[in-house]
């Protein structure tokens, strides 16, 4: 009985570092998918938000909490790993969400849409790091609101 509950409480720690490696997994995938499409992004959101480092926090479903740093030139990513909770990385914002809603925008049709509703609804946190940054964010997201006013996004 003792050795089936070790044995049990050993697989259980090996489960949970593989669930955040799928989330981390499923988003790399979804890097090189989006480098192709990142001449379609709107011109505006380029100059904008073309060139951050990002630290994403994400919260597992299994209650982990998971950092990735993005790092975007012109728009495109050009690193992407997981990294640890109190690595350095002179982010210029900080983006939170859960599992569940990176998985709904990666499995959507409109991930663009997707994203904006989880945005607006609370689901995803995006903190601007310093007061050039958070000028710049937003007039992002006057522009972003503008232009999806005038059916341009």
């Amino acid at each position: 009985m003792k050795n089936q509950l070790m044995i049990l409480i050993i697989l259980l720690a090996t489960l949970v570092p593989a669930a955040s490696a799928d989330i981390v997994n499923d988003l790399d995938i979804k890097v090189n998918e989006y480098n192709e499409y990142t001449e379609q992004v709107p011109s505006f959101l380029k100059t904008l938000l073309g060139n951050e480092v990002i630290k994403l926090v994400i919260m597992t479903n299994e209650g982990e909490e998971v950092y990735i740093k993005a790092v975007t030139e012109d728009a495109f990513i050009t690193t992407f790993e997981e990294i640890d909770e109190n690595t350095q990385i002179d982010e210029t914002m900080i983006v939170g969400t859960d599992e569940e809603t990176i998985q709904n925008i990666l499995s959507s049709e409109d991930p663009l849409g997707t994203f904006i509703d989880a945005k607006e609804n609370g689901k995803i946190i995006i903190k601007p790091v310093g007061i050039v940054n958070n000028v710049t964010f937003t007039m992002a997201n006057v522009i972003l609101k503008l232009s999806q006013f005038l059916g341009l996004a």
